[in-house]
């Protein structure tokens, strides 16, 4: 939630493996990283827990606006720029600058009271000897402290909300984000916690979608397209592979 986001048909259901992680990361037809020459990454609710920080911020702008948003209202920022909601969708925004909502909302951001958890996990995937590029609706200047948190190496390439005129589910920001590392999408690996960032990946043809259960459920994530549905990252490594950067 971002203030400021086995079919052999692509669009087609795909089917949760039954096997365990370990089990497919030593089948001679898993896909490992060694199969794809880039990974690219979600933010929020895939490498960071930071719903509740950017909630708070939302709830602080709102409660200062005087308006009334229901917590189930909420979910229409799920994986989504700030700005594209208040564009798109119903509110009391209605009429006004979503860009400038966009910029008011960072404003409420507050990491010292809200501070954003690492998923466990995640530190590894950014260790490994891999392409990547952080594909993120939220805003550079977030994704570039949330790198900074994950130990991330230097030469990481990021898209933020700067760098794309359609946010998830809209394809482009994982085209523009395999383009960034100089690869077709079907040669990279996406890992992802939405629906909207699973149908975006889906429809760049990423070549492998991975999902995490820690924001939506895994029937809807599975639907949505991704390859293999799990409840965490470290559930993923034995796909991605051991071998890491010193």
């Amino acid at each position: 939630m971002y203030p400021l986001e086995n079919g052999n048909s692509r669009n087609s259901p795909k089917v949760l493996s039954t096997s365990s992680p370990a089990e497919d990361a030593t089948s001679p037809n898993s896909c490992k990283h060694k199969s794809f020459k880039g990974l690219l990454l979600d933010l929020d609710g895939t490498l960071i827990d930071s719903e509740h920080t950017h909630l708070a911020a939302y709830r602080r702008m709102f409660a200062a606006k005087g308006w009334q948003i229901a917590a189930s209202e909420m979910e229409i920022f799920k994986g989504r720029p700030g700005p594209e909601v208040f564009q798109s969708e119903p509110g009391p925004w209605r009429g006004l600058d979503p860009e400038k909502l966009g910029l008011e909302a960072r404003s409420y951001v507050d990491i010292r009271r809200d501070p954003p958890r690492i998923f466990a996990g995640a530190r590894e995937i950014m260790q490994l000897k891999m392409p990547k590029c952080l594909v993120t609706s939220a805003w550079r200047q977030w994704a570039q402290l949330a790198a900074r948190l994950l130990d991330t190496p230097a030469n990481l390439k990021v898209i933020s909300q700067e760098d794309i005129r359609a946010g998830k589910p809209d394809p482009e920001p994982y085209l523009v984000g395999a383009k960034t590392l100089g690869l077709p999408a079907s040669s990279c690996i996406v890992i992802e916690d939405t629906i909207s960032g699973v149908i975006s990946a889906r429809e760049a043809g990423a070549g492998r979608i991975y999902a995490v259960t820690t924001s939506q459920e895994r029937a809807a994530l599975a639907e949505a397209g991704a390859d293999l549905v799990t409840d965490t990252l470290q559930e993923l490594l034995p796909y991605l592979g051991e071998e890491k950067a010193h």
